[in-house]
């Protein structure tokens, strides 16, 4: 059986100064009505628009686009015949040689010895690719992708002649581009 008590004159109390008359027996004081506006018209607040920029952004001056047509010579079949294209068709890495300048120790210095070591060899061979990494715990600096071990012979004597006498030859991953000639016709 479930009972329910409800209070008979019970007052709601809402401010602080209501609950202090009756706790203590004091006449509540006199509330005023508050008056609420409403809005004759219902407005939505407005977002400022950001600022037009002008219509000419160079500064006062106008610009004009224009399409120009350019006459090209056309080549001759002789030139057309004389014509190749290198084209690099793909990179794969296969078994080859590399030379090992520089195999220093795991430290700032070392770094930085084997990337001058780099310096100097590229300003003896331009068209070989340097490395300098970083294979653990030491730093070197590795010159060229050779396929065969005479090709490699000859680019060292060249690094010895520059001071590198500690220069050796290496077997290492390479990597090879494939490039083929063609006829510029066969592009087109």
């Amino acid at each position: 059986m479930l009972l329910a008590l409800a209070p008979c004159n019970a007052q709601s109390v809402g401010h602080g100064a209501d609950i202090d008359a009756q706790i203590n027996n004091k006449p509540a004081a006199k509330q005023t009505p508050k008056k609420t506006k409403k809005p004759a018209t219902e407005s939505r607040p407005t977002v400022p628009e950001p600022p037009e920029a002008p219509a000419n952004p160079t500064g006062g001056r106008r610009m004009k686009m224009v399409l120009r047509k350019i006459k090209v010579r056309k080549k001759t079949p002789e030139e057309l015949a004389e014509t190749k294209t290198k084209v690099t068709t793909g990179i794969h890495h296969e078994k080859g040689f590399r030379i090992q300048v520089y195999s220093g120790g795991n430290t700032r210095v070392a770094r930085q010895e084997a990337e001058r070591a780099g310096q100097r060899v590229k300003s003896v061979l331009p068209s070989q690719p340097v490395y300098v990494h970083f294979y653990s715990p030491r730093w070197s600096c590795r010159v060229g992708n050779f396929r065969t071990y005479n090709s490699a012979l000859g680019a060292l004597r060249q690094i010895r002649k520059v001071g590198y006498k500690g220069a050796i030859i290496i077997r290492s991953t390479i990597t090879v581009r494939d490039v083929e000639y063609v006829d510029d016709e066969d592009i087109f």
